[in-house]
């Protein structure tokens, strides 16, 4: 990919073109003419037009070739590569969250896509989930760009909140003449995943070419790509091992033994001994488990032996397609005024697929079989010892889960633009943005816990029938569920067994199985007006810039969810319904002064600064500030320096999310374990025993803990400070050669963050002042020890802190009667430190180096162009990372897991277009990932931290352009 500093690609030759425009303007003004400045170039990062005002803040453009050399349909794909993104949201990680699944949110320095703030031609956008204000980029259509430029610095002052870390504003088409036809499609060497696209763009001018009127239409899909289409039977595990204190090893055709195909349950009623476990054969029988390779009986995990194979339910790809509809049009009133509008209309439907449900719901970590159930035999009842037992398995025999989800997104842009003034110094723009987002989501599959619970209790009703037993008796209580069964789900029960793989009837699991429907509203409206005067005044360096503006926005969301979900009644956690809006005054200024002008060593030195004041109606008044100076040595060095203030205010689903039920994975602090790995090993000890617990306890919760998160209506606003110092040198000595290194620190304070169920458990029994404080009056336990409910909801109590340096570097030349290209951009992150609690500095966590956080992340690439052909290769680049989610984690212990490190990825690209001359046909192919590399073990793409490698392996696309002559 061609990425360039828009410091070289535009505002060097602004800078060259800044004195004739200066002269042309004086000299009109002395003739007394009306000037005519509706036309204007403005660098994002500043509201100030003038060409003699380049940003100070370092600039990165992304241009419309860029995006079509990447063969890539949807625009999020290629954003995430570039390297200052994060990739916290690719399409393959996006259904990490309920309702995620298909959208891409841009994640700026991997400080969260919530301080990302996203623009279209410097507008906002509306967001794409409850409660949030982040957007989806993937609904951008992908052939109506002509550039992404990405600030990455805090622009709060310029911009407003959310861009804490930067801005990343898509410029669009706004004028088009003739009619263009787009078609591409592509297909993977593993699993057939496909990709298409076709759109058209179509645009005239009318009424003597004052105006003009332009739309597009753009469909694009890809097929779901699951983990056998592409990795096969690679079914891995990891088991303690000796080497090392904690230490992990992967290993082959390994898995969890408590969970498998059939069942796993026990002779004694207790999983502690693999030696009284027992697997069910497809035929309903049974016979003790085998374990035949290696065992790690306290995580309950094993190699070769009948075990759970996880991946088999892994999806890397969901199903995806969207249409979109966008219009632009103006009209010249006359010289010194227009009137604009810009529509777009998107339809985006995602179908991800998931695992089955499995058994971590029922009171016993799994589903217990009364002894008089009918299909237990009197075999495997005397083996059972006539108690019951405990049936722990993924229940895949009643079907895998998944959501259906249909997004429709309009937005619509009104305004007038010109000129103000007999001398037209004076530039206004003034417009409203309404945009509103409607979601659609359905849970397929989705368990119906008191149905499911209620047909699996089945009995004999005496004349040897099998029917249900709240059939027979409506008052007992069910043994899972701990309450009686209701007369509605009694009277339409369907019995079921689960002893062996597929034992679960279709009539059954169509009956226990339900799809719920949940609907999310979002909208915003934002008024606004702006006015920039470029010749404020004269100083002899040149003329002083101002711009200033009024902006209103009001934010709205909800959330409605289906009553069995709300209620808790399905697999899914329980979800409240969840609504709320804010709205926000601001005024803000921005002013460029020029002090120095040809000196020795300065050809030009300008001082800038801005200032927003906000009103919100949740939070109160904010102020954000940034000042700036760029300094022009000569024709070959400009050196430039920012620092800035960042407010972000909490957003809706912060403040007004509701707090749910939860469930999340933890190890219990006062595990045998773990009892030694505190802060302080003798207070923790000493704290665990004060709650009762044993030198020796076990922590027996197999699966998930259950607790409650949720949102906070008392949060505070974030604050950031942002520095950013470099250089671009274009030496005049070598033509075509441009290098930018920009060295970038953020400081994030009072941010919004919870605890996780583990850090709440860790830091009620890491407290010097002993066990009665607020964390563990938040972790409930059960009378023997074991965790049962634990409570976290947001909190203004985290800082971070991270910084590195940006490279880029171009070179353009002639090379056999063509044009090459080289093209460089690279990120060195040199820290990232996570403070979980600010008010304690010294319990940091490391990330730098970890996974999800490489030290270099770099694109390179190569182009040449030679009469009608075009080719070129580009190579992306990720540094490996510690396995650990923290660097801490890695330093303490090297040998926690072996492979303790994922390796660096490097992929490369090829694509080759050709034009048929004065036909109007182009037609291009490339190879992504040529070389058919694959990501690091186990490393599947689907994490936060595994969405940096490319898992989809070797793919290729074809597509035609046609322009009608």
């Amino acid at each position: 990919m061609n990425r360039k500093h828009l410091t070289v690609a535009v505002c060097t030759a602004l800078v060259g073109m800044a004195a004739p425009a200066y002269a042309q303007e004086q000299a009109a003004s002395n003739s007394g003419e009306a000037i005519t400045k509706i036309e204007t170039v403005t660098v994002t990062g500043s509201r100030i037009s003038n060409p003699n005002v380049v940003s100070a803040q370092p600039v990165s453009v992304l241009t419309a070739e860029d995006i079509k050399a990447t063969g890539a349909v949807n625009i999020g794909d290629v954003l995430t590569t570039m390297p200052a993104l994060a990739t916290s949201f690719t399409m393959g990680n996006s259904g990490r969250f309920i309702g995620t699944a298909g959208i891409s949110m841009q994640d700026l320095r991997n400080l969260g896509t919530q301080r990302t703030l996203v623009l279209v031609n410097g507008r906002r956008m509306v967001g794409a989930m409850a409660g949030d204000t982040a957007v989806d980029t993937n609904l951008i259509p992908a052939d109506w760009i002509e550039r992404v430029e990405i600030i990455t610095g805090g622009a709060s002052a310029v911009y407003g909140a959310d861009a804490v870390s930067g801005v990343i504003n898509f410029i669009l088409k706004k004028k088009y003449e003739g009619v263009n036809l787009h078609a591409q499609y592509g297909s993977s060497q593993h699993g057939s995943f496909g990709k298409s696209l076709f759109a058209v763009t179509a645009g005239t001018n009318f009424a003597d070419d004052r105006g003009n009127i332009a739309a597009s239409l753009e469909h694009a899909r890809q097929d779901a790509l699951e983990f056998r289409d592409r990795f096969g039977n690679e079914d891995l595990v990891t088991i303690n091992t000796p080497g090392g204190k904690y230490a992990r090893s992967y290993f082959k055709n390994g898995g969890s033994y408590e969970f498998t195909t059939g069942g796993v349950f026990s002779r004694t009623g207790s999983f502690s001994n693999p030696a009284n476990l027992y697997v069910f054969n497809p035929d309903g029988t049974y016979r003790p488990l085998r374990i035949d390779g290696l065992r790690d009986t306290g995580r309950r995990r094993c190699t070769d032996c009948d075990h759970n194979d996880s991946n088999r339910a892994n999806q890397l790809q969901p199903k995806y397609d969207r249409t979109t509809f966008n219009t632009a049009g103006s009209f010249d009133i006359n010289e010194n005024h227009r009137l604009y509008m810009e529509g777009l209309y998107n339809q985006a439907n995602s179908k991800s697929l998931g695992t089955a449900a499995f058994n971590t719901f029922g009171t016993y970590g799994g589903h217990f079989i009364d002894p008089d159930n009918a299909y237990v035999s009197p075999a495997l009842n005397a083996l059972t010892g006539g108690q019951g037992f405990v049936v722990s398995r993924d229940d895949f025999d009643s079907g895998r889960r998944g959501e259906d989800t249909k997004r429709k997104t309009m937005r619509l842009v009104l305004g007038a633009e010109g000129v103000l003034g007999s001398k037209g110094d004076w530039q206004y723009d003034a417009s409203v943005n309404y945009g509103r987002t409607h979601e659609t989501r359905e849970n397929f599959n989705n368990r119906y816990m008191e149905r499911f619970y209620a047909g699996l209790d089945a009995v004999d009703n005496g004349s040897g029938k099998i029917v249900c037993r709240s059939q027979v008796d409506p008052t007992s209580v069910n043994s899972n569920l701990g309450t009686t069964i209701s007369a509605e789900t009694a009277a339409s029960c369907i019995p079921f067994k689960i002893f062996g793989d597929g034992a679960i009837s279709q009539a059954a699991r169509d009956w226990f199985n339900v799809t719920t429907k949940s609907k999310t509203r979002l909208s915003q409206f934002v008024a606004g007006g702006s006015l920039v005067n470029n010749n404020l005044f004269e100083l002899p360096a040149g003329p002083v810039s101002l711009a200033t503006g009024l902006e209103y926005r009001r934010e709205t969301s909800e959330q409605i969810n289906d009553p069995l979900d709300k209620a808790g009644l399905t697999f899914l956690n329980a979800i409240p319904d969840s609504r709320g809006s804010y709205n926000v005054r601001e005024l803000w200024i921005e002013t460029a002064v020029p002090l120095l002008h040809d000196l020795p060593l300065i050809k030009n030195m300008t001082l800038g600064g801005a200032i927003r004041f906000s009103d919100y109606d949740t939070i109160g008044n904010t102020r954000a500030w940034r000042y700036n100076l760029d300094w022009a040595i000569n024709d070959s060095l400009r050196l430039r320096g920012n620092a800035s203030s960042a407010v972000r205010a909490p957003n809706i689903g912060e403040l007004f999310g509701g707090q749910s039920q939860n469930f999340m994975i933890m190890d219990d602090p006062c595990d045998a374990q773990q009892i030694g790995r505190g802060k302080d090993p003798a207070v923790r000890r000493a704290n665990c025993a004060a709650l009762g617990l044993p030198a020796t306890f076990t922590d027996q919760v197999t699966g998930s803990n259950e607790g409650l998160s949720g949102s906070n209506p008392d949060l505070e606003p974030e604050t950031g400070k942002t520095w950013t110092y470099g250089f671009v040198f274009t030496p005049t000595f070598l033509e075509g050669f441009s290098l930018n290194v920009d060295y970038w620190k953020i400081k994030l304070r009072n941010a919004i963050s919870s605890l996780d169920f583990e850090q709440m458990a860790q830091r009620c029994v890491d407290n010097v002042g002993g066990i009665n404080n607020t964390y563990c009056a938040n972790v409930q336990r059960r009378a023997d020890g074991q965790i049962s409910f634990v409570t976290a909801t947001l909190q203004n109590i985290a800082a971070r802190e991270t910084d590195g340096i940006d490279i880029g570097a171009s070179y353009s030349h002639d090379f056999y009667g063509g044009k090459m290209s080289w093209q460089l951009d690279a990120t060195r992150t040199l820290n990232y430190t996570d403070y979980p609690f600010q008010t304690s500095p010294d319990e940091k966590v490391e990330y730098l180096g970890a996974l999800g956080y490489p030290k270099w992340k770099a694109v390179a690439s190569v182009n040449y162009k030679r009469d009608n052909w075009d080719a070129s290769w580009s190579t992306r680049f990720v540094s490996g990372v510690a396995r650990q989610t923290d660097w801490d984690t890695y330093k303490a212990d090297p040998l926690f897991l072996a492979p303790a490190k994922a390796g660096s990825g490097t992929v490369h690209d090829v694509r080759v277009s050709y034009d048929f001359a004065d036909t109007g046909w182009n037609v291009y192919g490339g190879i992504t990932n040529l070389f058919d590399s694959d990501p690091p073990l186990a490393m599947y793409g689907n994490t936060f931290g595994a969405g940096v490698y490319d898992t989809i392996g070797r793919a290729y696309y074809l597509g035609v352009n046609y322009k009608f002559r």
